[in-house]
């Protein structure tokens, strides 16, 4: 039967980091029904008060969403680039301080022009059925203030962004350097098809934004018609419904427990009866990060196990079960009487891993 217990390996600080990306994607998922209703009646239906909830749902929610993929591209880098640096690791407290300030972040560039000081305000923008920054201002302070969002909400964390999965690509290159040329293709390539689809998404969902915002502050708001003014909060929309679910199917260990969820429910009952080794316990910290093996694989996707038992002799047999997460593959590996080959054969054949790097590089 399922509980809490067998989800307790997704309560890491990165699913955390994608948990606070879904919530602020959902914040902004949340101005769909009074976009709807706007575009029923053509125009700002709920008056001003309606539009500066609408742009301040958008405001933090797209603030948020930035800061945080900013906050988990650095926790990737840190994982991958610095391994085995204790204080670039992410514990769960270093967690909460980070997410608490994505939403700082985000409140405070979002609530100056809901509050209506002079930085900036919130206007209904497009053909009226959409809110949001008012980059068309002419006042000195807002067109100030939408040039220093502008560096901070896209420029800053696209330079940090593309810089932290850069060298995540780098590592997992030179890692890969002593593998075969088959297996290294393979990690390099999926793995740069990953950093490109993330960086790719990010740069699609916000550009938009950035471009129109800069093209009001410095005078060229004559060639904002209002599809073009459009174009910015549809892209950032459809981001908003793709970022979580790219990241977290990005995660293999997210997609395993869904496999377990709905393919293997039968399957790994009996598999809960195994102990746990000191080999398979290292070796799952290598390959911990599988796609799992597909629906229907008997024990995919579950928790190393051994069975070590003393032959009467007094020679010892061991018999390691893994499951062979760098490859997608069960590993069962037989040592023979009085020694210890089945231990190496295993630690050697997880060495030998087609994807290991790809996948410690992802999940964290």
């Amino acid at each position: 039967m399922w509980n809490k217990a067998r989800y307790r390996s997704l309560r890491t600080p990165a699913n955390y980091l994608v948990m606070n990306l879904a919530v602020a994607d959902f914040v902004i998922m949340l101005e769909a029904p009074m976009f709807i209703y706007n575009s029923i009646h053509q125009g700002p239906a709920l008056g001003a008060i309606g539009c500066t909830v609408y742009a301040l749902m958008g405001a933090v929610g797209g603030t948020v969403a930035i800061a945080t993929l900013t906050v988990i591209s650095i926790d990737r880098y840190n994982v991958v680039v610095y391994p085995l640096n204790p204080n670039r690791s992410t514990t769960k407290l270093k967690c909460y301080v980070l997410i608490a300030f994505t939403w700082a972040y985000g409140l405070l560039f979002a609530c100056l022009p809901a509050f209506e000081i002079g930085l900036s305000r919130y206007t209904a923008e497009g053909f009226l059925t959409a809110c949001s920054f008012d980059y068309l201002d002419r006042a000195y302070e807002a067109r100030v203030f939408m040039f220093v969002y502008f560096l901070f909400a896209w420029l800053l964390p696209f330079v940090i962004i593309s810089y932290c999965y850069a060298r995540i690509l780098i590592a997992v290159i030179n890692a890969n350097a002593i593998q075969s040329s088959k297996s290294k293709n393979k990690t390099e390539v999926k793995l740069a098809g990953v950093v490109v689809g993330i960086i790719g998404l990010w740069f699609a969902a916000w550009t938009p934004y950035a471009v129109v915002a800069m093209m009001g502050v410095f005078g060229y708001e004559q060639y904002l018609t209002p599809l073009n003014s459009m174009i910015p909060a549809v892209f950032a929309k459809i981001a908003a419904s793709i970022d979580p679910y790219f990241y977290a199917m990005n995660h293999p260990r997210y997609r395993q427990m869904l496999e377990r969820m709905f393919c293997n429910r039968g399957a790994d009952q009996g598999n809960s009866q195994y102990q746990t080794s000191h080999y398979t316990r290292n070796a799952s910290r290598i390959g911990d990060s599988d796609y799992g093996g597909g629906c229907g694989g008997a024990g995919v996707g579950d928790n190393e196990s051994a069975d070590v038992d003393r032959a009467p002799g007094g020679a010892s047999s061991s018999s390691a079960r893994g499951t062979g997460r760098s490859s997608g593959r069960l590993i069962s590996v037989k040592g023979t009487p009085g020694g210890n080959g089945g231990v190496k054969a295993l630690k050697k054949q997880l060495s030998n891993g087609d994807e290991t790097s790809m996948e410690v590089s992802m999940e964290m």
